[in-house]
């Protein structure tokens, strides 16, 4: 199959979750032989080539703004790829699927990877969040099939909008890096830090999550890694903390990233918004106990392999759990493997790509939109 990847940033992946999804999902297809294009945004890659992994780079440019950059480098990605003979156009996030029909239009395929409910992110303004919450509409309208990435986003697009969408989720991975150079970088030692991966943005609540730390008695770090182009007001008041423990890296990637996940003591995501972390699927992969906030998407990936705090209760439960696992090693030693054990038998690339593949297969046997009901349910699969 002939196979376009729009609303990434950029391959390499180096800003989210999305682009290690579509990074780790096109190399595969293209091993398996089929043709994958993925574009990119302009000025946001130096990598040199044209080809990833055997996925073609179109670079296309766009205006650098907050709010218009993703829907205006869609827009000229949705008409670019008309120019190439593609049988399937993944969109990934609803909010780029707007120029969903030009594609469908030409008789492509269109496929769209819904993020949960990416309007209740804090750093919207109010038109933001209604064209976000419209394009969860117009993804329903527009596209042949919907993939979502936990139960619970699959509840919500049943129950909002009696949509159906296919259960597949992120994927994790070993690590061959048997390098330590980034922990020498930032003064760390194995085991003896704490570790949060993502966006520095409010919804991701690293301020509860420092609040917390600066209450705990322990010589450990914590260590904070990502960053957040739009938020440097609410960034510097994370750093405004005065605890010498703590730690900002910025964003980190590639086998740095690898380092610092195999490294931790203790994997900790306090987010309140949006369907399954890759960092948290991928801290579990490498092997780390983790501690999360109690949402429901949450509550799915870890199962009975992690622990989690109540979030409603902002610091105040986070303290009392980040203090009873850091007097508690041989527990947290324990928790690794179950954590490490349900990564790999629940989470795994290639058992992921095989479900793309097959969905993407699924469009051409017939003539109709796709749900979940037209695969294995997902606790067969996964």
């Amino acid at each position: 199959m002939r196979i376009a990847m729009i609303g990434l940033k950029a391959l390499p992946p180096q800003y989210g979750g999305f682009e290690t999804a579509a990074g780790e999902i096109g190399r595969r297809l293209a091993k398996l032989g089929h043709q994958v294009v993925a574009y990119n945004r302009s000025g946001l890659s130096r990598y040199p080539s044209t080809h990833y992994g055997g996925i073609k780079l179109v670079t296309l440019p766009t205006i650098k703004t907050k709010h218009l950059s993703s829907i205006v480098h869609s827009l000229l990605c949705s008409i670019h790829c008309l120019s190439l003979d593609l049988d399937v156009v993944h969109y990934f996030i609803t909010g780029t699927t707007l120029f969903a029909p030009i594609p469908r239009l030409f008789g492509k395929k269109v496929v769209c990877s819904v993020d949960g409910t990416d309007w209740q992110r804090g750093k919207w303004g109010r038109f933001a969040r209604w064209y976000l919450r419209f394009s969860e509409r117009l993804a329903v309208w527009f596209c042949n099939a919907l993939i979502a990435d936990s139960q619970e986003v699959v509840r919500y697009y049943k129950e909002k909008y009696n949509a159906d969408t296919v259960f597949i989720p992120y994927g994790t991975r070993e690590s061959s890096s048997l390098s330590t150079e980034v922990l020498q970088r930032f003064g760390l030692k194995d085991r003896q830090y704490v570790l949060f991966v993502g966006r520095l943005v409010p919804e991701n609540n690293v301020h509860n999550l420092i609040s917390a730390f600066e209450g705990v008695q322990t010589e450990k770090k914590l260590v904070i890694v990502g960053d957040d182009p739009w938020g440097r007001e609410y960034i510097a008041s994370l750093k405004s903390s005065k605890d010498p423990r703590v730690i900002f890296t910025g964003g980190v990637y590639g086998e740095g990233y690898e380092q610092l996940q195999k490294g931790a003591y203790l994997f900790v995501l306090p987010d309140e918004v949006g369907g399954t972390h890759p960092s948290l699927v991928e801290a579990m992969g490498f092997g780390n106990c983790v501690l999360v906030n109690d949402t429901p998407s949450n509550l799915e990936v870890i199962d009975a392999a992690g622990f989690n705090y109540r979030g409603s209760e902002g610091s105040v439960d986070l303290r009392k759990q980040l203090q009873m696992l850091l007097d508690a090693p041989q527990l947290v030693e324990e928790y690794r493997a179950k954590a490490r054990a349900r990564a790999f038998a629940h989470y795994r690339w290639d058992d992921i790509v095989f479900h793309h593949e097959k969905l993407y297969r699924s469009l051409f046997a017939k003539n109709t939109e796709i749900g979940s009901a037209d695969v294995e349910p997902a606790d067969q699969r996964f």
